[in-house]
């Protein structure tokens, strides 16, 4: 079965606090799927216990590497502090989000990366912290939305941002509709594609 294992989660943590998670296990296959559930309920634990963010993927990364899989997972991992108005990020390997601030304001976010979880137990994972701008609308996505067959990525990605520009205000599952068809227009993408929008309005995060 050509099960996939990209995931994503948006975790209320308190009145003012979110975490915003996204994630690709490799492969296509039962394990792969069932090592998807243990990354997210991982993620999930660690993340209402209140660990940070870098304390987050170094648990969770310890996990993969008791269960001793073959399998390496990739995960961005994001604390939304909507009171301080900043994101704190933490990357396993995982493709960074587009940041959109206006119609001439997109960009891909610098998030320092860490190694794959599962790779070794004993790695750090730097935390990237940026400020989240009123009215902000952020992209996270699996590198599946990009990697199209014989173009480099870094197009596809600049054509991402452009549209995402265009579009910006409109309605969030438009937007991620958009997004897909935009890049793979017949609909036969070669990857499991996973895409998380989030809109700050009001103090609280919309999601799509």
């Amino acid at each position: 079965m050509e099960v996939g294992g990209d995931f994503y989660d948006l975790l209320r943590l308190d009145a003012t606090t979110a975490a915003a998670v996204i994630g690709d296990v490799e492969g296509h296959s039962m394990a792969a799927a069932a090592l998807m559930g243990q990354v997210r309920t991982a993620i999930h634990a660690h993340a209402t216990a209140g660990a940070a963010p870098d304390e987050v993927l170094a648990c969770t990364n310890r996990l993969l590497t008791d269960l001793n899989s073959d399998l390496l997972v990739s995960c961005l991992y994001a604390h939304l502090d909507l009171a301080r108005r900043e994101i704190a990020l933490a990357s396993a390997g995982h493709v960074p989000p587009l940041l959109c601030q206006g119609p001439d304001d997109v960009r891909l976010l610098e998030v320092e990366p860490g190694p794959l979880l599962g790779v070794d137990i004993h790695f750090d994972y730097p935390v990237t912290r940026v400020p989240l701008p009123a009215d902000a609308l952020l992209a996270f996505f699996t590198d599946g939305l990009v990697e199209v067959p014989g173009t480099d990525t870094g197009r596809t990605t600049a054509a991402l941002a452009r549209y995402l520009a265009d579009v910006r205000d409109n309605a969030l599952d438009e937007l991620i509709d958009g997004l897909v068809r935009h890049i793979w227009p017949t609909g036969r993408h070669t990857d499991d594609i996973a895409v998380l929008l989030l809109r700050a309005t009001g103090g609280h995060p919309a999601s799509g």
